[in-house]
């Protein structure tokens, strides 16, 4: 086990705003084919119907297509359509009124595939459009009605009763398009505070990693080391047996002093590498500084802790010699973590087994019940 904050969490991924809106988009498609399709078949008999619908049919179902198997085009392909339905619908407006009644044409026939679509279409402007250009977008469409509404009015048959309730409906239009045009900047709001938070929260993580972190060898440093140590001591008190393996170079100044300090580094990054390929997942490596190194393993005894440290004794020097030429050996001491148990104190009892380790000639390893040569 390790202490909670091992892993920080970073603010979640939020869901894929284009994936969102294509989702959006093809379920609306699909309810609006369905009803151009129905609208097609009970309205056959209307001239408008007949030479438009299955037209606009393909398109949707077209458009459908491109959705689902290019959604790359969507932004592109989305706006250019909106401004074709735009005009398909705004022409509906003037052929409807400029036609009569007889013909199927006049204001009752503007209901509901007319008006519902235009206030369809300012609505998905938003969807499709960025907040400002969405707001020229359903000004444009509201302007477009107030425009060609009465002149489909005024025009063959005659009907000027109903240029009122014409006025009325383009200023619902404005009035669902100005309240859009709020929730969408307050979206577009919403979203920059919770990329800015998400940006937060990351580089938060990501400085706290670095506080935890040996520069060099990229492994824990010694506060992380204290840290977990306290969590661990914890554990100890509840009965999980918690090992410590303390791991210090012999005659590392050597190296330096012959070979150079990048090669002395290099030997260090060998090490941390050894040691996290050699421990499990849920240990923990340290580096104390210099040549100094602690593994922090849960859930093992003392006999197992001495297999390990011995086993990482032995793949030390050549994993060394393999990268700076030269192997160098490490002098290590084993022992337990106790309950409730300072991380100095237990790091001290390591430290002393280590030199013990080195009095005794180095490349060894000296736990609590005593000396293995080698």
């Amino acid at each position: 086990m390790s202490a909670p904050h091992r892993e920080v969490p970073i603010a979640r991924r939020a869901d894929d705003p284009i994936a969102t809106t294509r989702r959006v988009l093809v379920g609306c498609l699909t309810v609006g084919l369905v009803s151009v399709l129905a609208i097609t078949v009970l309205r056959w008999s209307d001239p408008l119907v007949r030479w438009t619908f299955p037209v606009l049919a393909v398109v949707l179902a077209l458009y459908i297509w491109l959705l689902l198997r290019r959604p790359q085009v969507l932004q592109r392909v989305s706006q250019v359509v909106l401004v074709g339905l735009d005009l398909l619908w705004l022409a509906m407006l003037g052929a409807r009124l400029s036609t009569p009644p007889a013909q199927g044409g006049g204001w009752a026939s503007l209901f509901p595939t007319v008006f519902m679509g235009l206030a369809l279409f300012v609505v998905i402007g938003y969807v499709v459009f960025r907040t400002r250009t969405a707001g020229v977008h359903a000004g444009a469409v509201v302007l477009a009605v107030l425009v060609v509404g009465p002149v489909g009015l005024i025009s063959e048959p005659r009907d000027t009763e109903h240029i009122l309730d014409l006025v009325r409906y383009g200023i619902y239009l404005g009035v669902l398009a100005a309240m859009l045009h709020v929730l969408s900047r307050s979206k577009e709001q919403a979203a920059r505070a919770f990329q800015a938070a998400r940006t937060a929260s990351a580089e938060a993580a990501s400085m706290r990693e670095m506080a935890f972190r040996d520069a060099l060898t990229g492994v824990a440093n010694r506060r992380r080391l204290e840290e977990e140590l306290v969590f661990q001591a914890r554990l100890v008190d509840a009965g999980v047996p918690v090992a410590l393996v303390y791991l210090d170079l012999d005659r590392f100044k050597e190296v330096n002093d012959t070979l150079g300090h990048d090669a002395g580094d290099q030997v260090l990054v060998t090490v941390a590498r050894v040691l996290e390929r050699g421990l499990r997942s849920g240990d923990l490596v340290a580096r104390l500084g210099g040549e100094e190194f602690v593994a922090v393993t849960p859930g093992v005894d003392l006999a197992a802790a001495e297999d390990t440290a011995e086993r990482l004794r032995s793949s030390l020097p050549g994993a060394i010699e393999a990268e700076v030429g030269v192997p160098v050996t490490a002098s290590v001491g084993v022992t337990m973590l106790r309950p409730g148990e300072a991380p100095l104190r237990v790091i001290a009892r390591a430290d002393a087994l280590m030199y013990e380790a080195k009095r005794a000639g180095r490349n060894r390893v000296v736990a609590d019940t005593g000396i293995h040569d080698h």
